[in-house]
């Protein structure tokens, strides 16, 4: 069994993304394929397939994704945005939607779709922590232009994963100083006993 203090320092380090990676390390195939796991065996609606999942570790190909980021909108007047920099991770995850399977059954749920890549995500960002990685999401992207890039279509979001840069706060931009602001949050838990 798991150490419940442990667990909790787990859980609380999850919801903190990472904006800058150790690019000099590889994530070995052994815990690629427990993440791949994580994606495939999580709960779905009727357990069907609701999203297809995309692994990238190839250092071109991520950096091309990075490029298609630049949407991190940090000022309004004057417009100033920045590129997304979980997406220099050592790998990225790319979740989907899962056209055939929707026509194949006569639906189009959206809602259905969108809950299930909550849920298979939050598996893979958990199993990642426990592993002992950071991760970061990203869902502001030009999802034409990086379909084109991982030949998939209707991409909904990307998730990093990897090593972190010991050398940086967490939230400073993987190639310059901008630091991403960080919020806390309190979940609003009703107990009915």
């Amino acid at each position: 069994m798991i150490d419940k203090r442990l667990l909790k320092t787990i859980i609380k380090d999850s919801q903190r993304t990472q904006r800058n990676w150790n690019l000099d390390k590889t994530i070995p195939k052994e815990d690629i394929e427990l993440l791949k796991l994580s994606v495939s065996e999580c709960p779905s609606k009727q357990n069907l397939i609701w999203y297809n999942v995309t692994f990238v570790t190839n250092k071109n190909i991520i950096k091309k994704i990075y490029q298609q980021t630049d949407g991190f909108t940090y000022s309004f007047d004057p417009l100033k945005t920045t590129t997304n920099s979980q997406t220099l991770a050592n790998m990225l995850v790319i979740f989907s939607d899962d056209k055939d399977v929707k026509k194949d059954i006569k639906i189009s749920d959206t809602d259905d779709t969108l809950i299930s890549i909550g849920i298979s995500s939050a598996y893979l960002n958990y199993t990642a922590h426990l592993l002992g990685y950071k991760t970061g999401y990203c869902a502001c992207f030009d999802k034409i232009k990086v379909g084109k890039i991982i030949d998939r279509t209707d991409l909904r979001l990307i998730v990093g994963i990897g090593y972190p840069d010991e050398t940086k706060d967490r939230r400073q931009h993987h190639l310059d100083d901008f630091i991403y602001p960080s919020f806390d949050k309190k979940i609003n838990i009703k107990e009915i006993v």
